[in-house]
């Protein structure tokens, strides 16, 4: 198919889903790619600035085409009317400038409009490269944004939306205010986006879909979300990151799907009273700066906010806090592992000589008293760590009513330091001496590795790392049916349970895919 064949299809596309306020209206084709003093778009002369200018006089959505080539941008392109811009291709078709712009592109409505950018590039050589104020309905598909200094800068879209789909910022970007926001199948070194709003009554809506943050070249890298509405992430990969993924407000329904977290310098943190569900996610890696007091991987600090994590690994991540060298819970909130393994994650070595506790989950207890909560977990501590750790597994601060830690069907390979007798474990396994206080006769203590025989973490069937015991292993068949009654798989999604009961942590021996 011709390439302005796709771009007129694009156009009709584009025009089905138009707002009421902008019908779709005139095309017009861009001749030359310098950047004259305008004179109006004529058939065989006609500017991307000429065109812009005389697109969407009426209250329609006009097009623009561009072919293949540079265009070039003296000035700031400013568009006042609805409008969409058409390339054939993020590499064909480029929008460069002459010198650092800012913006590059503004959107100057002075009523709702609609605007969008498709399959092309646009570079303001370090200034912002777009900028959008007010009701504005934006998108951006198949856009290419290659300066790392630029930023996108789209703000008070209230009453409207905002769309990125198959595009790439190599800078940040800012999205604030709109009702609905939709992110797919993109790239970005910082990504903000803000529907903080408690005043209004508006529902906002947040989806991010197959998206990858990496801060490798940024050096303010990360996600910050501060929505009051319901945010989905499914996908997602943060990696490299300096100030890692960060949840600010008090979210009513927060679903993380399938979570990529890597190297991170900073936690996944959720600091409001959010209700959170983190599923089929891998936590790899991730090391606390020094200094910075926080855990590796996760750190719940909202005031009683509600996070289950489900099937998913922490691996060898490093914290700096005195508690929770993976993962963190405090401020009277709750956090649930449920069928999620850990392996070697600690503390860094400035840290441990203060004897910090908990090497793979901590808590710290308040008045509002904190609750953690393992469900069918496999933890395996580190073999080699700094010295001075106190609990190489779990550990905590706190007094009996100030925190409540239950331990079901979960083995904890490690040692724990929680200053408190746990307020109920059953059907579990502890190596070594009881640090872990396991009293319930449905508890084995002091298993050796031989005994528990997990082999090495690895891909053993479903999304995330797992140990898959051997047939000999004494979590097989040896938890109860209270940590089982409501569980029917395991961390693969293979079927729980094979046998006359459910194994011990987070896998089902025996099992098979479904």
């Amino acid at each position: 198919m011709p390439r302005f064949a796709i771009a007129f299809t694009r156009i009709l596309l584009a025009c089905a889903c138009l707002p009421a306020y902008a019908a779709p209206g005139m095309t017009y084709v861009v001749t030359r790619f310098d950047d004259p003093v305008p004179n109006g778009c004529r058939l065989d002369d006609c500017s991307l600035r000429e065109a812009v200018s005389d697109a969407g006089r009426m209250p329609t959505q006009d097009a623009v085409l561009l072919a293949a080539g540079t265009y070039i941008l003296k000035s700031t392109l400013v568009v006042h009317n609805s409008v969409s811009i058409f390339g054939v291709g993020a590499a064909a078709t480029r929008i460069t400038t002459t010198a650092s712009l800012n913006p590059a592109v503004q959107i100057d409505e002075s009523f709702p409009m609609w605007f969008a950018l498709h399959d092309l590039s646009l570079n303001a050589s370090g200034g912002y490269e777009l900028r959008g104020l007010a009701d504005s309905c934006i998108t951006l598909e198949g856009v290419d944004l290659p300066n790392a200094a630029s930023k996108v800068w789209i703000a008070d879209a209230q009453g409207c939306s905002t769309t990125i789909a198959h595009s790439r910022v190599a800078g940040s970007m800012l999205i604030a205010g709109a009702i609905e926001t939709s992110i797919s199948d993109s790239t970005f070194s910082k990504l903000t986006v803000l529907q903080a709003n408690p005043g209004n009554s508006t529902m906002y809506t947040a989806k991010i879909e197959r998206v990858t943050v990496d801060g490798s070249a940024y050096t303010g890298s990360g996600v910050r979300i501060a929505s009051v509405g319901d945010v989905t992430l499914a996908d997602v990969t943060v990696r490299n990151t300096r100030y890692g993924l960060w949840f600010e407000e008090e979210t009513p329904s927060l679903l993380i799907d399938g979570l990529h977290y890597i190297a991170n310098s900073e936690p996944l943190e959720i600091t409001k009273s959010a209700l959170a569900l983190i599923r089929d996610s891998e936590f790899v890696q991730n090391v606390a700066l020094d200094g910075a007091a926080q855990p590796g991987a996760l750190w719940v600090r909202g005031d009683n906010a509600i996070v289950q994590v489900i099937r998913s690994t922490f691996d060898r991540n490093r914290g700096t806090s005195n508690t929770g060298g993976a993962a963190l819970v405090e401020n009277g909130s709750a956090l649930v592992f449920n069928q999620s393994t850990f392996a070697n994650n600690t503390f860094s070595a400035g840290i441990a000589a203060s004897g910090p506790r908990g090497g793979a989950v901590g808590y710290r207890g308040s008045a509002g008293q904190t609750i953690l909560r393992l469900i069918g977990v496999t933890l395996v501590g580190p073999t080699v760590y700094a010295t001075g750790i106190d609990g190489t597994a779990v550990g905590g601060y706190g007094t009996q009513s100030q925190a409540q830690v239950r331990i079901f069907n979960s083995i904890v390979h490690g040692s724990c330091a929680t200053g408190i007798d746990l307020d109920h474990v059953e059907g579990s396994i502890s190596t070594g001496s009881n640090s872990c206080h396991f009293t319930s006769a449905t508890n084995q203590i002091g298993a050796t590795t031989m005994q528990l025989a997990l082999g090495a973490l690895g891909d053993h069937g479903g999304p995330t790392p797992t140990f898959l015991p051997t047939p000999s292993s004494v979590a097989v068949d040896k938890g109860t049916d209270y940590g089982c009654l409501t569980v029917t798989s395991d961390q693969r999604g293979y079927a729980r349970r094979i046998g006359r009961a459910c194994d011990v942590g987070a896998v089902e021996t025996g099992s098979a895919a479904p």
